[in-house]
């Protein structure tokens, strides 16, 4: 549900830009989403359609990437991303997150004409 005040604004920079680039129409929307983020893609996709009628971005595809959290093993130092586990790939050792990492939501890139 938090994602429609997300789509709204993504299409509010879409305008700007599109304005900015002169282009009529943006054709493509590639979005970056932390998996601490909890923006949900079938969520933002959804609003997206509904909300995008009737402005530039009506026609535009999403794409969608994802980034995970990053650990940082306590004992050696590794840093890996964050999968299934919290036990570090090289030692074996406890990991805690690195701050900042997994939370990311921005748009990345357009496509326009």
């Amino acid at each position: 549900m938090h994602e429609l005040p997300i789509v709204l604004d993504i299409i509010r920079v879409m305008k700007d830009e599109a304005k900015k680039h002169g282009f009529h129409e943006i054709t493509k929307i590639t979005l970056v989403i932390g998996e601490l983020s909890s923006v949900v893609d079938e969520s933002v996709q959804m609003y997206f359609e509904v909300a995008a009628k009737d402005t530039p971005c009506a026609n535009a595809k999403l794409v969608f990437e994802h980034r995970p959290a990053m650990l940082k093993c306590t004992v050696c130092g590794t840093e890996f991303p964050h999968e299934k586990s919290f036990d570090c790939p090289a030692c074996g050792g406890s990991s805690v997150l690195i701050k900042g990492t997994g939370t990311e939501f921005y748009i990345k890139s357009f496509d326009g004409n």
